[in-house]
């Protein structure tokens, strides 16, 4: 029975919550309901029933990362822009193989093409990152832009 009740707390403790989840009315949520019996030898699913705002906001997270097409808001370094959109492909195939396995974009702002390099989810990393390539791209600057999320390293 003792190592139900630990397996119980294990499911609890790693329910998170999204942080800029907002709650509608100010009475206090409703304590989650956890359901277990002593599991058959050929039974070994956990059921958790957990309450409506969980739900919600699970559903929440989905609906954003489905609306925003999987980008989140981070940094890019931009290392050139101009006019002519073949001095900047250039410039973008000439990084990719001073740089191979970064990724690189070009993007029309009007009225300039622009090459800008890396995802970063925090500007510490983008200026590192510009550190390295600032030898040969003198003029690149750190921007703030939507990301395709890099995975998380452990």
């Amino acid at each position: 029975m003792k190592v139900i009740k630990h397996i119980l707390l294990a499911a609890l403790g790693s329910i998170s919550f999204c942080g800029n989840a907002q709650v509608a009315d100010t009475a206090k949520p409703a304590p989650m309901t956890v359901m277990a019996s002593a599991p058959a030898a050929s039974d070994t699913t956990l059921h958790v029933y957990a309450p409506a705002s969980v739900k919600n906001t699970e559903q929440k997270i989905y609906d954003y990362q489905r609306y925003n097409h999987g980008l989140s808001p981070g940094f890019r370094v931009q290392i050139d822009f101009g006019q002519q959109k073949n001095a900047v492909s250039k410039t973008q195939s000439d990084f990719s193989g001073k740089f191979p396995g970064v990724p690189s974009y070009l993007t029309y702002k009007q009225p300039y093409f622009r090459v800008s390099v890396g995802d970063f989810r925090s500007k510490l990393e983008a200026v590192s990152f510009l550190n390295k390539v600032r030898k040969n791209y003198p003029g690149a600057f750190v921007v703030a832009d939507k990301i395709v999320p890099p995975p998380l390293v452990q």
